[in-house]
């Protein structure tokens, strides 16, 4: 089975709302076995919605909608599906009884517009909605199925779960098993990567996926079996084909700063920070990991105050390293400046110092610091030195 997802909303259009029930749908449909093709995004607007859905209907077996089912007039999702199927909208009594009921148990009045939610397109199947007040509906024609759910996250996880669910496995016959896992990876360029797993990225079950951020790189594996264990089988010997090809540079299932506090970790070790940038994005990148403030002893942070060359920053960030050692007595530390003046092409050298107990390791890279994603780049890169470090990798 085919499926389209339709989010509906002015404000996602806007970026007032992030759109996260579109990935909740996405991830839930690929473990129910469902392909998942195309996910759109359309504004309160009936005509636009009712193309979308004819649309989708051309292509997939499998619609679902969300959002657009309230009260107010801009909720015409009811509206433009009728319409999408050529069909006029039906009252239904015991809706509105429904809806009236749950006004009743809240102690609140019930507005004459909650009359439209009453509604849906003759012959629709109902969706009883008993965590809101906007009921949900199914439509079936010969192109296939479209399934119409409340925008309200919780609502519509709750009817996906307990209704859509069942009617995918009982009623359309849904019994295959989708399995996504994800690795992470460091180190390596992107296209590095890509050439290296360039025949697995092609091959039809399991597929692979590769995505970046912050120079970190994302390969997900997803297989598609008639059980769990065959599909965590397929899985597995892809991933065994991927460990040996990237060696050292594929950290697993864990992100990197979660890798970094674990070796700290295991190997009862301290550390401290030496930061010659003002937004720190080296204690950024670690903080998110799981209880670092055990092993994290303290941070400086000192941008330049003269100007430095690249051996200059190479320097400096070598002795704020041992200085903040010494200063929080930890067991290692990490010392990170960049050069003062970028070079011609825009890029400013920015220079990594580890102090361990038995020496320093030093690394020098060029970083675009004039954005945001260029001061992420350089977290990335220092918890990587440092990881190598704790794996036991030499320079």
């Amino acid at each position: 089975m085919d499926a389209e997802i339709i989010a509906i909303g002015s404000e996602l259009l806007l970026g007032v709302t992030i759109d996260t029930n579109s990935a909740y749908l996405a991830r839930q449909l690929a473990a129910a076995g469902v392909n998942v093709y195309r996910k759109t995004v359309v504004g309160d607007n009936a005509e636009r919605i009712t193309a979308a859905v004819r649309e989708a209907l051309s292509r997939a077996d499998l619609v679902i909608c969300t959002g657009g089912l309230g009260p107010t007039l801009d909720d015409v999702t009811r509206e433009a599906v009728a319409a999408a199927f050529n069909r006029p909208l039906e009252f239904h009594q015991e809706l509105l009884d429904q809806i009236a009921a749950r006004f009743a148990a809240m102690n609140r009045p019930m507005s004459e517009s909650n009359r439209r939610q009453a509604y849906v397109p003759a012959g629709a199947r109902i969706i009883p909605n008993p965590r809101g007040t906007a009921p949900a509906f199914l439509v079936e024609d010969e192109r296939g199925t479209v399934i119409v759910l409340p925008g309200v996250p919780s609502e519509m996880r709750y009817l996906f779960e307990t209704a859509v669910i069942p009617y995918l496995r009982e009623e359309r016959g849904i019994t295959t098993v989708i399995l996504v896992r994800t690795l992470h990876a460091v180190g390596l360029g992107e296209s590095v990567i890509g050439e290296r797993i360039a025949d697995l990225m092609q091959q039809a079950n399991p597929t692979v996926g590769i995505s970046a951020k912050r120079a970190r790189y994302e390969l997900r594996i997803g297989a598609r079996a008639e059980s769990q264990a065959e599909a965590e089988a397929m899985i597995a010997q892809t991933e065994a084909i991927i460990r040996e090809r990237l060696g050292p540079y594929l950290l697993g299932e864990e992100e990197l700063p979660a890798v970094v506090a674990r070796l700290l970790r295991e190997r009862n070790l301290t550390l401290a920070l030496y930061e010659g940038i003002i937004q720190a994005p080296v204690l950024h990148a670690l903080l998110v990991a799981p209880d670092i403030e055990q092993r994290l002893r303290g941070v400086e942070i000192h941008p330049l105050d003269r100007p430095a060359d690249e051996q200059a920053a190479s320097d400096l960030a070598a002795a704020g390293a041992a200085t903040v050692a010494d200063h929080w007595q930890s067991d290692l530390a990490l010392g990170v400046q960049p050069a003062s003046a970028p070079n011609e092409q825009g890029f400013t050298a920015v220079a990594f110092a580890l102090v361990t107990p038995t020496g320093e390791r030093r690394l020098t890279r060029p970083f675009d610091l004039r954005s945001t994603e260029g001061r992420e780049f350089i977290g990335t890169a220092a918890l990587d030195l440092l990881r190598r470090y704790l794996a036991g990798e030499t320079e």
